[in-house]
């Protein structure tokens, strides 16, 4: 299911409608592999056969069709599965203690089944009317000899555009990588439909080496698409607390990027890959195919043009549910590198609330790997119609007109994740100071209070650098944005909204600049904690946010004094109390909640940006202010350009105090207790 969406950032897709179990490849000008293509047309192979007590089982899954019908599935000649119609149970069980809040929680909130804990472990119990099951190297039960007139046909296409609809990495691409890859695994896919829940279930201890259950739950802003529920997603043969090592990773992007003033915009990505945990003949990467604007019927559609090797061949792909496979000739093996080249166009450019300008964000707006396997330096060409100027991170090579267009050239030569464009109408001021340049953006004019950002914005730099090390980037971009209440800190950069340029203006400035110097100081801090130190999966999101949030609480306790800290480190201890029995940190990103969206999205934030803080400033307190600032130190030094983790944090924190502080991770961490004060 690698199409998951995390951070609420990740854009709403559209997968349309197909007429076979897995969709018609789409947006291809070669010939797809035959293995892709056959994924892509399965079918029944005759008509329905009476069955009674049939089992089937896989990971922590058991399925009991107890009277019904089945008809094997082909994929070409080959069996691959079989399709159930009858009366059946399934029981699903989690097996990890880690996610045991997690779980609870996200059945009793966000399903319609009755939570059972039978001795301590929770287990989940639905019955269903409809199943497909899939499998790749796996084996299946034999079906009765006696082929009955039962015709299941109609039935089965009628379930292939249900799941067709699922945001999720589509099966074809998820079998097919598997079979091409040669990974050589058992792979199950099963889809159930007629319970309490329509579900979702995947095994799969070769390639992501996780098991996985999810509820399909109709999209609120997309009518035609289903999203997905979590209820369960744990290890299979591996240790949670050990991040996975990515089949390959992106190391160089080079964009070239033409956009309107309105919606429309070519993009052409070159980017190099280097195979690093396994050989791959199919590639999967995000890439976004259809944004939702400003309402879920203003449809925004990125296409892909094509994919050309570093010879000008063109190179077979399939892009659908935000994402695209590309078939290679050889594989990329391990240690070995590629170039492909990408050319993209669409009407994704949409301005947020009808304001002069927009944004590439942090979302997949050109082919990236999962977390793990961003790891790339970017050189960017931008051009965008006048009178919009166009921002970008890195180094400025050249900012100039170019006839109807203003161009900005830059360079980031420190390996990024999330990178973005912006452009508008913006007014800017800049300063250098000990070799950083920052530059301080306002919209719709230039606003009086830039140079007091641009002021404290160097201040805060210099707090941190002693302990944190020299400023990441040689430039350093604030962009406001004309919302409310919130920033976010791209590599070399910081979007910031209104009331950080006009704090004292007006009743909703007011409202909101309580507190707009430590979210400064957050999103700067940024540019240690998420872009110097790389989280590589949403697991070890606090490696970014909980950290950011510890720096910026020292710094306002350098600008304010003790008491204000004292008072944010209460806020966090508070807002600890209220989320920490619904998830450990790690799994903030698995909270769900059906009836009170806001609920999940304060339980996740109080975790993030609560706990994880409160958590380190127990540690903060036991080994004293200069030892724990020699642990952030320590810490960035040690993950210097690399992805942390939290195994890792815990290792450089045995090392400078001489103590086992496993069990500390254990409790407060890994588990849900409060840390001490």
């Amino acid at each position: 299911m690698a199409a998951r969406i995390g951070w609420g950032w990740r854009l709403a897709a559209l997968i349309a409608a197909a007429v076979s179990i897995l969709g018609r490849p789409a947006g291809c000008q070669t010939p797809l592999p035959d293995e892709l293509r056959r994924w892509s047309e399965l079918r029944l192979d005759d008509l329905g056969r009476a069955v009674q007590g049939l089992t089937l089982s896989a990971g922590h899954l058991t399925v009991v069709l107890t009277t019904g019908h089945a008809a094997r599935v082909l994929a070409g000649d080959e069996v691959v599965g079989i399709f159930l119609r009858g009366e059946g149970t399934l029981e699903y069980a989690s097996a990890d203690p880690i996610e045991f809040p997690v779980v609870r929680n996200n059945v009793r909130h966000a399903t319609g089944l009755k939570p059972l804990d039978p001795k301590g472990q929770p287990v989940v119990r639905d019955r269903f009317n409809e199943l497909l099951w899939l499998a790749a190297d796996a084996p299946l039960p034999a079906l009765p000899a006696a082929v009955l007139r039962t015709a299941l046909e109609d039935a089965f296409a009628d379930h292939v555009r249900k799941f067709a609809m699922v945001h999720s990495s589509p099966a074809s691409h998820e079998f097919a990588a598997r079979r091409l890859n040669g990974v050589g695994q058992p792979f199950v896919r099963a889809e159930f439909t007629g319970g309490a829940e329509d579900l979702l279930y995947e095994f799969d201890p070769g390639e992501s080496k996780s098991e996985s259950l999810a509820a399909l739950r109709k999209s609120s802003w997309v009518s035609h698409r289903y999203d997905l529920n979590w209820i369960s997603d744990q290890p299979l043969g591996r240790d949670r607390r050990d991040p996975m090592v990515p089949r390959f990773i992106l190391t160089d992007v080079d964009l070239a990027v033409t956009a309107s003033v309105a919606k429309d915009v070519t993009i052409s990505a070159t980017e190099t890959l280097v195979g690093v945990g396994a050989d791959s003949r199919l590639l999967t990467l995000d890439l976004v195919d259809t944004v939702y604007a400003r309402s879920a019927g203003d449809e925004r559609r990125l296409r892909v043009k094509g994919v050309f090797d570093a010879a000008g061949n063109a190179v077979p792909f399939d892009h659908r549910s935000d994402e695209i496979v590309v078939a290679l000739a050889s594989p990329l093996a391990r240690g070995r590198s590629m170039t492909l080249r990408f050319e993209m166009e669409g009407d994704i450019l949409h301005s947020p609330r009808g304001d002069s300008y927009w944004e590439l964000g942090v979302w997949p707006w050109f082919p990236q790997p999962d977390l793990s396997g961003q790891y790339y330096k970017v050189h960017t060409v931008l051009k965008v119609r006048k009178p919009f100027v166009p921002f970008a991170p890195g180094k400025t090579i050249r900012r100039v007109e170019e006839g109807e267009y203003n161009l900005l050239e830059t360079r980031v030569d420190k390996p990024v994740q999330f990178m973005v464009l912006v452009a508008g109408r913006y007014e800017w001021v800049e300063d250098t100071k000990d070799g950083v340049t920052v530059r301080v953006a306002s919209y719709a004019g230039k606003s009086p209070n830039l140079k007091r950002v641009l002021k404290l914005a160097h201040e805060m730099i210099a707090f941190y650098e002693p302990f944190l090390g020299p400023f990441p980037f040689d430039e350093f971009n604030i962009v406001e944005i004309n919302q409310w209440g919130w920033g976010q800190a791209p590599p070399a950069f910081m979007f910031i909204t209104s009331e950080a340029f006009n704090p004292l203006g007006g009743e909703i400035n007011k409202l909101f600049s309580k507190g707009i110097n430590e979210r400064l100081a957050h999103e700067i801090a940024h540019q240690y904690w998420g872009h110097v130190v790389k989280m590589p999966s949403y697991e070890e999101q606090w490696l970014t946010e909980s950290f950011a949030e510890m720096s910026a609480g020292l710094l306002i306790r350098q600008l304010k004094g003790k008491s204000d800290f004292e008072g944010l480190a209460n806020y966090w201890r508070g807002r600890a109390e209220e989320a920490a029995g619904v998830a450990p940190i790690p799994l903030a990103n698995e909270i769900e909640n059906d009836a009170n969206e806001i609920d999940r999205w304060y339980q996740r934030t109080y975790l993030l940006y609560a706990k994880g803080p409160s958590l380190l400033n127990s540690i903060r307190l036991e080994i004293g202010d200069d030892q724990f600032l020699r642990f952030l130190r320590s810490c960035q030094a040690t993950f210097a350009w690399r992805f942390g983790s939290t195994k890792m944090v815990e290792a450089v924190l045995d090392k400078l105090t001489g103590k086992d502080w496993k069990p500390f991770f254990d409790a407060y961490y890994w588990g849900t207790a409060l840390p001490p004060r």
